[in-house]
């Protein structure tokens, strides 16, 4: 039997029988909302803004980023062991409100930090996993592109 969370009350779920309403712990939710631009940064609720997303992978991205913004996420990643030497991404404002305030609030433990990118990006090849965030995770008002880095001869 799959549950499957409500977006207006996370604490009410129904199974394939949508008549079998029932409360259930917050622990047994499926997905939770996440905002995509933090409510500490002026987000909102509206539904351009929230992704709904599993526990676990909305618990990783807070271990992993806090409430950066997207400049402060994209500096966090080229900065990152993750990031190939290679490339390098870079965050365009493309629409909306621009974001003035800065976040954190995200572990600075290595280890913690490395686990919380494997349980988000798992086997992904980096590519992806930026595509992955501007979909899911990123400000929706910001766009992360790879760009490749020129040798210098």
């Amino acid at each position: 039997m799959k549950l499957v969370s409500l977006p207006n009350d996370p604490k009410i779920v129904f199974t394939k029988n949508p008549t079998d309403m029932k409360n259930i712990s917050k622990d047994q939710i499926l997905t939770e909302g996440h905002h995509r631009r933090p409510e500490s940064l002026g987000g909102t609720n509206s539904p351009a803004n929230i992704s709904y997303v599993e526990k676990k992978l909305h618990d990783a991205w807070a271990r992993l980023v806090g409430n950066m913004n997207a400049y402060q996420i994209c500096d966090f990643i080229n900065y990152s062991e993750f990031k190939p030497k290679n490339v390098k991404i870079v965050c365009e404002f493309i629409n909306g409100t621009p974001v003035t305030k800065k976040g954190g609030n995200n572990s600075t433990r290595e280890s913690k930090v490395r686990e919380a990118w494997k349980i988000l990006f798992g086997n992904l090849s980096f590519t992806e996993t930026i595509a992955y965030i501007n979909n899911v995770w990123l400000d929706p008002s910001y766009h992360f592109y790879v760009e490749e880095i020129e040798e210098n001869v």
